[in-house]
Protein backbone atom coordinates (compact mmCIF):
# COMPACT_ATOMS: atom_id res chain seq x y z
CA UNK A 1 0.00 0.00 0.00
CA UNK A 2 3.06 2.36 0.84
CA UNK A 3 4.51 1.74 -2.06
CA UNK A 4 1.22 2.62 -4.37
CA UNK A 5 1.20 5.88 -2.28
CA UNK A 6 4.90 6.94 -3.38
CA UNK A 7 3.94 5.82 -7.05
CA UNK A 8 0.73 8.16 -7.23
CA UNK A 9 0.98 10.77 -9.72
CA UNK A 10 -1.27 13.64 -10.49
CA UNK A 11 -2.22 12.04 -13.52
CA UNK A 12 -3.73 8.97 -11.45
CA UNK A 13 -5.53 11.22 -9.28
CA UNK A 14 -7.21 12.50 -12.82
CA UNK A 15 -7.84 9.37 -14.37
CA UNK A 16 -9.46 7.97 -11.08
CA UNK A 17 -11.76 11.26 -11.00
CA UNK A 18 -12.59 11.80 -14.65
CA UNK A 19 -10.79 14.94 -15.46
CA UNK A 20 -8.11 17.01 -16.66
CA UNK A 21 -5.13 16.88 -14.76
CA UNK A 22 -5.07 21.16 -14.92
CA UNK A 23 -8.47 20.26 -13.09
CA UNK A 24 -6.95 18.03 -9.96
CA UNK A 25 -3.81 20.69 -10.05
CA UNK A 26 -6.34 23.79 -9.58
CA UNK A 27 -8.04 21.73 -6.52
CA UNK A 28 -4.77 21.61 -5.14
CA UNK A 29 -3.45 24.80 -5.49
CA UNK A 30 -7.28 26.11 -3.86
CA UNK A 31 -8.38 27.58 -7.28
CA UNK A 32 -11.55 26.11 -6.34
CA UNK A 33 -13.47 28.77 -8.17
CA UNK A 34 -12.88 26.92 -11.01
CA UNK A 35 -14.36 23.59 -9.91
CA UNK A 36 -17.64 22.67 -9.35
CA UNK A 37 -18.05 22.05 -5.48
CA UNK A 38 -18.94 18.34 -6.43
CA UNK A 39 -16.08 18.00 -8.79
CA UNK A 40 -13.35 19.40 -5.69
CA UNK A 41 -15.18 17.46 -3.16
CA UNK A 42 -14.41 13.67 -5.35
CA UNK A 43 -10.74 15.30 -6.11
CA UNK A 44 -10.06 15.75 -2.61
CA UNK A 45 -11.50 12.53 -1.45
CA UNK A 46 -9.67 10.57 -4.31
CA UNK A 47 -6.08 12.02 -3.10
CA UNK A 48 -7.22 11.19 0.42
CA UNK A 49 -7.73 7.89 0.07
CA UNK A 50 -4.42 7.35 -2.04
CA UNK A 51 -2.36 9.28 -0.14
CA UNK A 52 -1.18 11.69 -2.54
CA UNK A 53 1.29 14.20 -1.82
CA UNK A 54 2.34 16.76 -4.06
CA UNK A 55 5.75 17.56 -4.81
CA UNK A 56 6.63 20.93 -3.71
CA UNK A 57 9.61 21.38 -5.49
CA UNK A 58 8.42 20.61 -8.17
CA UNK A 59 5.64 23.06 -7.40
CA UNK A 60 8.36 25.84 -6.60
CA UNK A 61 10.02 25.42 -9.56
CA UNK A 62 6.81 26.68 -11.85
CA UNK A 63 5.12 29.00 -8.85
CA UNK A 64 8.42 30.34 -7.91
CA UNK A 65 7.46 29.61 -4.36
CA UNK A 66 8.75 27.22 -2.34
CA UNK A 67 6.26 26.91 0.88
CA UNK A 68 9.04 27.69 3.41
CA UNK A 69 9.36 30.47 6.09
CA UNK A 70 13.05 31.29 7.32
CA UNK A 71 12.77 32.02 10.96
CA UNK A 72 16.08 33.81 11.98
CA UNK A 73 17.11 34.11 15.19
CA UNK A 74 19.82 35.88 16.24
CA UNK A 75 23.05 35.04 18.57
CA UNK A 76 25.64 36.44 20.47
CA UNK A 77 28.37 33.88 19.03
CA UNK A 78 28.38 30.42 17.49
CA UNK A 79 28.97 28.36 20.89
CA UNK A 80 25.66 30.46 22.06
CA UNK A 81 22.69 27.62 22.59
CA UNK A 82 19.53 30.26 22.25
CA UNK A 83 16.98 27.18 22.27
CA UNK A 84 17.70 26.97 25.88
CA UNK A 85 16.01 30.29 26.18
CA UNK A 86 12.03 29.45 27.18
CA UNK A 87 11.08 32.65 24.88
CA UNK A 88 12.52 31.67 22.18
CA UNK A 89 11.33 27.82 22.51
CA UNK A 90 7.77 28.89 23.01
CA UNK A 91 7.67 31.41 19.89
CA UNK A 92 9.46 29.03 17.94
CA UNK A 93 7.06 25.67 18.71
CA UNK A 94 4.21 28.68 17.97
CA UNK A 95 5.29 29.59 14.46
CA UNK A 96 5.94 25.73 13.87
CA UNK A 97 2.49 24.58 14.49
CA UNK A 98 0.66 28.28 12.42
CA UNK A 99 3.14 27.10 9.57
CA UNK A 100 2.05 22.92 9.89
CA UNK A 101 -1.36 24.21 9.61
CA UNK A 102 -1.22 26.02 6.69
CA UNK A 103 0.83 23.85 4.46
CA UNK A 104 4.05 25.47 5.12
CA UNK A 105 7.44 24.43 6.01
CA UNK A 106 10.34 26.07 8.51
CA UNK A 107 13.66 26.17 7.92
CA UNK A 108 15.44 27.37 10.86
CA UNK A 109 18.71 29.45 11.26
CA UNK A 110 21.03 31.46 14.28
CA UNK A 111 23.02 34.56 12.68
CA UNK A 112 25.72 35.73 14.29
CA UNK A 113 26.77 38.36 11.98
CA UNK A 114 25.24 40.26 8.58
CA UNK A 115 26.71 37.54 6.51
CA UNK A 116 25.32 34.88 7.95
CA UNK A 117 21.87 36.60 6.84
CA UNK A 118 22.95 37.47 3.16
CA UNK A 119 24.39 34.08 2.78
CA UNK A 120 20.91 32.40 3.84
CA UNK A 121 19.19 34.49 1.77
CA UNK A 122 21.14 33.50 -1.51
CA UNK A 123 20.73 30.22 -1.13
CA UNK A 124 17.38 29.73 -0.10
CA UNK A 125 14.10 30.71 -1.39
CA UNK A 126 12.04 31.61 1.18
CA UNK A 127 8.49 33.14 1.01
CA UNK A 128 8.64 35.10 3.64
CA UNK A 129 10.97 35.38 7.12
CA UNK A 130 10.40 35.98 10.49
CA UNK A 131 13.19 37.58 12.68
CA UNK A 132 12.74 36.46 16.14
CA UNK A 133 14.17 39.79 17.93
CA UNK A 134 13.93 43.41 17.25
CA UNK A 135 17.32 44.09 16.87
CA UNK A 136 17.40 42.37 13.48
CA UNK A 137 18.70 45.58 11.19
CA UNK A 138 22.39 44.70 12.81
CA UNK A 139 21.71 41.34 11.17
CA UNK A 140 20.38 42.06 7.68
CA UNK A 141 20.67 45.83 6.32
CA UNK A 142 21.14 44.35 2.87
CA UNK A 143 17.93 42.57 2.95
CA UNK A 144 16.14 45.56 4.68
CA UNK A 145 16.79 47.94 1.89
CA UNK A 146 16.06 45.87 -0.59
CA UNK A 147 13.59 43.16 0.70
CA UNK A 148 12.94 40.69 -1.42
CA UNK A 149 9.93 39.04 0.46
CA UNK A 150 7.58 40.26 3.03
CA UNK A 151 9.12 39.68 6.46
CA UNK A 152 7.48 39.74 10.10
CA UNK A 153 9.62 41.07 13.55
CA UNK A 154 9.11 41.32 16.90
CA UNK A 155 8.96 44.50 19.22
CA UNK A 156 10.43 46.52 16.56
CA UNK A 157 10.02 50.72 16.27
CA UNK A 158 10.68 50.63 12.69
CA UNK A 159 8.61 51.26 9.94
CA UNK A 160 9.08 50.05 6.33
CA UNK A 161 8.23 47.97 3.18
CA UNK A 162 6.75 44.79 3.84
CA UNK A 163 6.99 44.69 7.64
CA UNK A 164 4.92 43.32 10.21
CA UNK A 165 5.63 44.04 13.24
CA UNK A 166 3.79 42.72 16.02
CA UNK A 167 4.59 44.02 19.56
CA UNK A 168 3.25 43.97 23.19
CA UNK A 169 2.59 47.01 24.92
CA UNK A 170 5.86 47.51 26.91
CA UNK A 171 5.55 50.40 28.56
CA UNK A 172 2.63 49.84 29.83
CA UNK A 173 3.94 46.10 31.21
CA UNK A 174 6.33 47.83 33.13
CA UNK A 175 3.86 50.27 34.22
CA UNK A 176 1.36 47.57 35.66
CA UNK A 177 3.81 45.63 37.52
CA UNK A 178 5.47 48.54 38.77
CA UNK A 179 2.01 49.38 40.20
CA UNK A 180 1.11 46.01 41.05
CA UNK A 181 4.02 46.06 43.79
CA UNK A 182 3.49 49.75 44.93
CA UNK A 183 -0.26 48.80 45.63
CA UNK A 184 0.89 46.22 48.08
CA UNK A 185 3.10 48.76 49.60
CA UNK A 186 6.27 48.60 48.16
CA UNK A 187 8.18 52.08 47.72
CA UNK A 188 11.90 50.79 47.72
CA UNK A 189 11.35 48.81 43.79
CA UNK A 190 14.47 48.31 42.17
CA UNK A 191 14.30 47.76 37.95
CA UNK A 192 16.79 45.33 36.30
CA UNK A 193 17.72 45.83 32.91
CA UNK A 194 20.50 47.11 30.34
CA UNK A 195 17.97 49.38 29.09
CA UNK A 196 20.34 52.02 27.64
CA UNK A 197 20.47 51.70 23.77
CA UNK A 198 17.79 49.32 23.59
CA UNK A 199 14.33 50.16 21.98
CA UNK A 200 12.35 47.97 23.71
CA UNK A 201 14.07 47.47 27.51
CA UNK A 202 13.53 51.53 27.55
CA UNK A 203 9.81 51.32 27.22
CA UNK A 204 9.84 49.05 29.43
CA UNK A 205 12.03 51.13 32.12
CA UNK A 206 9.98 54.49 31.02
CA UNK A 207 6.91 52.17 32.21
CA UNK A 208 8.56 51.95 35.66
CA UNK A 209 9.42 55.60 36.44
CA UNK A 210 5.96 56.38 35.54
CA UNK A 211 4.61 54.28 37.78
CA UNK A 212 6.63 55.86 40.21
CA UNK A 213 6.16 59.34 39.14
CA UNK A 214 2.39 58.66 39.78
CA UNK A 215 2.51 57.81 42.80
CA UNK A 216 4.97 60.30 44.13
CA UNK A 217 7.86 57.85 44.85
CA UNK A 218 11.23 59.17 43.75
CA UNK A 219 13.23 57.96 41.61
CA UNK A 220 16.32 56.59 43.18
CA UNK A 221 19.41 55.94 40.53
CA UNK A 222 21.19 53.08 42.67
CA UNK A 223 17.63 50.95 42.52
CA UNK A 224 18.61 50.69 38.54
CA UNK A 225 20.73 48.06 37.94
CA UNK A 226 22.00 47.40 35.01
CA UNK A 227 22.53 43.71 33.89
CA UNK A 228 21.82 41.36 31.30
CA UNK A 229 18.06 40.21 31.29
CA UNK A 230 18.85 36.58 31.38
CA UNK A 231 19.26 34.20 34.24
CA UNK A 232 22.78 35.12 34.77
CA UNK A 233 22.16 38.77 35.10
CA UNK A 234 19.43 38.35 37.85
CA UNK A 235 21.11 35.66 39.34
CA UNK A 236 23.94 38.40 39.85
CA UNK A 237 21.38 41.47 40.51
CA UNK A 238 20.16 39.29 43.33
CA UNK A 239 23.40 38.93 44.91
CA UNK A 240 24.26 42.78 44.51
CA UNK A 241 20.30 43.65 46.39
CA UNK A 242 21.31 40.97 49.10
CA UNK A 243 24.25 42.30 49.72
CA UNK A 244 23.25 46.30 49.11
CA UNK A 245 21.11 46.18 52.05
CA UNK A 246 19.51 49.41 51.43
CA UNK A 247 15.84 49.17 51.81
CA UNK A 248 14.55 47.81 48.47
CA UNK A 249 12.11 45.63 49.12
CA UNK A 250 10.60 44.61 45.91
CA UNK A 251 12.09 43.68 41.94
CA UNK A 252 10.57 44.72 38.63
CA UNK A 253 12.48 42.74 36.13
CA UNK A 254 11.83 42.43 31.64
CA UNK A 255 11.66 38.80 32.04
CA UNK A 256 10.84 35.68 33.66
CA UNK A 257 14.38 33.99 33.66
CA UNK A 258 15.89 36.71 35.17
CA UNK A 259 13.42 37.20 37.66
CA UNK A 260 13.75 33.74 38.36
CA UNK A 261 18.06 34.44 38.50
CA UNK A 262 16.89 37.32 40.91
CA UNK A 263 15.12 35.11 43.30
CA UNK A 264 17.88 32.77 43.36
CA UNK A 265 20.65 35.13 43.86
CA UNK A 266 18.64 36.78 46.47
CA UNK A 267 18.29 33.52 47.93
CA UNK A 268 21.70 32.87 48.46
CA UNK A 269 22.58 36.27 49.89
CA UNK A 270 20.40 35.44 52.77
CA UNK A 271 17.06 36.81 51.55
CA UNK A 272 13.68 34.84 51.54
CA UNK A 273 11.29 35.23 49.01
CA UNK A 274 8.62 37.28 49.41
CA UNK A 275 8.97 37.82 52.63
CA UNK A 276 11.85 40.25 52.30
CA UNK A 277 11.65 40.31 48.75
CA UNK A 278 9.27 40.33 46.16
CA UNK A 279 9.78 39.85 42.69
CA UNK A 280 7.85 40.08 39.30
CA UNK A 281 8.76 39.09 36.12
CA UNK A 282 7.86 39.78 32.19
CA UNK A 283 6.47 37.43 29.89
CA UNK A 284 4.39 35.14 32.01
CA UNK A 285 5.86 31.54 30.56
CA UNK A 286 5.03 28.67 32.20
CA UNK A 287 8.11 27.72 33.78
CA UNK A 288 6.54 30.60 36.14
CA UNK A 289 3.64 28.00 37.48
CA UNK A 290 7.05 25.87 38.64
CA UNK A 291 9.09 28.13 40.87
CA UNK A 292 8.85 28.63 44.42
CA UNK A 293 6.89 30.79 45.34
CA UNK A 294 5.37 30.82 42.21
CA UNK A 295 6.76 33.58 40.36
CA UNK A 296 3.84 36.50 39.53
CA UNK A 297 4.17 37.71 36.14
CA UNK A 298 3.00 40.39 33.32
CA UNK A 299 1.64 38.60 30.32
CA UNK A 300 2.46 39.05 27.22
CA UNK A 301 0.82 35.74 25.54
CA UNK A 302 3.75 34.80 23.83
CA UNK A 303 2.12 32.02 21.80
CA UNK A 304 -0.18 35.03 20.80
CA UNK A 305 2.28 36.99 19.26
CA UNK A 306 4.38 34.28 17.56
CA UNK A 307 0.67 33.18 16.41
CA UNK A 308 -0.78 36.28 14.88
CA UNK A 309 3.23 37.27 13.31
CA UNK A 310 3.14 34.01 11.65
CA UNK A 311 -0.58 34.63 10.23
CA UNK A 312 0.34 38.25 8.99
CA UNK A 313 2.95 36.79 7.29
CA UNK A 314 1.35 34.12 5.23
CA UNK A 315 -1.85 36.67 4.87
CA UNK A 316 0.73 39.08 3.10
CA UNK A 317 2.30 36.30 1.09
CA UNK A 318 -0.86 35.87 -0.42
CA UNK A 319 -1.70 39.58 -0.81
CA UNK A 320 -1.16 41.48 -3.87
CA UNK A 321 -0.40 44.51 -2.01
CA UNK A 322 3.02 43.44 -0.02
CA UNK A 323 4.57 46.48 0.48
CA UNK A 324 2.08 48.05 2.81
CA UNK A 325 3.95 47.67 6.44
CA UNK A 326 1.54 46.26 9.42
CA UNK A 327 1.90 47.25 13.12
CA UNK A 328 0.27 45.11 15.84
CA UNK A 329 0.50 46.04 19.51
CA UNK A 330 -0.58 43.41 21.47
CA UNK A 331 -2.23 44.62 24.89
CA UNK A 332 -0.45 43.22 28.51
CA UNK A 333 -1.77 42.22 32.03
CA UNK A 334 -0.73 40.89 35.16
CA UNK A 335 -0.88 37.31 36.10
CA UNK A 336 -0.91 37.30 39.69
CA UNK A 337 0.99 34.00 42.00
CA UNK A 338 2.89 34.08 44.98
CA UNK A 339 6.15 35.92 44.35
CA UNK A 340 4.87 39.58 45.87
CA UNK A 341 3.74 40.24 49.75
CA UNK A 342 1.76 42.88 51.06
CA UNK A 343 3.31 45.34 53.47
CA UNK A 344 0.21 46.63 54.79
Amino acid sequence: MVKDMEKTTLKDIADKAGVSMMTVSNVINGKNNRVSAQTAEKINRIIQECGYVPNLSARSLTKKTSNIIGVIVPMESYEENSFEDPYISTMIGTIEQELCRNGYYMMLRSVVKETDVSHFLRNWNVDGIIFLFPNFPDYAREFIDKPSCPFAVFDSHLKMPKLINVKSDDRKGLYLSTKYIINHGHSHIAFIANYEGNYLLTERFLGYCQALKECGIPFRQEYVLTEIPSYEGGLAAGKKIAAMNNGITAVVTTADICAIGVMEGARLGGLRIPMDLSIVGYDDLNLCRFTTPKLTSVSQNVSQKARVATRLLLDKILSDNQDEPCLITLDVDIVERQSVISLF
